[in-house]
């Protein structure tokens, strides 16, 4: 990652993130999972107080909503619609 995600960011889940997860295929965009998933992230907050761990929360295409690991999600370059179909 190039530089901090920011709340607005639209986002899509890592390459390393996905291989590790052993995910090369998946459902069509827009969805909430898998290689496809795109969505904004809406928050970013620690775990805890103390804690290195980073949480973004990120509303997907699809309306759903989670919180990932900063460290699992890249800004998606361009620009891509995120409306559900």
């Amino acid at each position: 990652m190039s530089s901090a995600l920011q709340v607005g960011d639209t986002v899509r889940f890592s390459r390393a993130f996905l291989q590790s997860m052993a995910m090369g295929s998946g459902p069509p965009a827009p969805t909430s999972l898998g290689p496809f998933a795109r969505g904004t992230v809406t928050a970013i907050a620690p775990l805890s107080p103390s804690s290195p761990l980073l949480l973004a929360t990120v509303v997907w295409a699809d309306g759903d909503s989670t919180q990932v690991n900063v460290a699992n999600i890249e800004r998606q370059p361009g620009s891509v619609p995120l409306e559900a179909r």
